[in-house]
């Protein structure tokens, strides 16, 4: 079966849409991408994981989540991949959305799916 046809099968499957490829990010950092009419800011962790959220701050509304730090931090014994605001610091996880260092309103999340050298993201999210 070749790469293509695997890839519309998903698409098709799944519902999912293509985001990039993994080599496109660098680990440690985020991109911003456009997504089927949605600004999300797609991240590679410095262990290799990938993750994909809203690319809007959740307190400001500002465009800024690509640009945010990320990070991790140990949560009942496991280690959470996250990322903080570049405006206002305030540190979500990526996993979930949720803010850890206030009571502020989630960052929406999406999953991310990969397969082989590439990411997709599900469609409609």
């Amino acid at each position: 079966m070749t790469a293509t046809v695997e890839e519309n099968a998903l698409e098709t499957a799944r519902g999912l849409v293509e985001v990039c490829r993994t080599g496109d990010l660098e680990p440690g950092w985020g991109e911003a991408a456009w997504i089927e009419g949605t600004q999300v800011a797609v991240y590679r962790t410095q262990d290799d994981g990938f993750f994909a959220a809203s690319h809007h701050c959740p307190g400001s509304g500002a465009k800024v989540m690509a640009r945010g730090i990320l990070g991790d931090k140990t949560i009942d014994g496991t280690r959470v991949p996250t990322v903080a605001c570049p405006l206002h610091k305030e540190v979500y996880r990526l996993d979930t959305g949720a803010c850890l260092s206030a009571a502020a309103a989630p960052l929406p999340v999406f999953a991310v799916h990969r397969l082989d050298d590439t990411l997709w993201m599900e469609a409609g999210q």
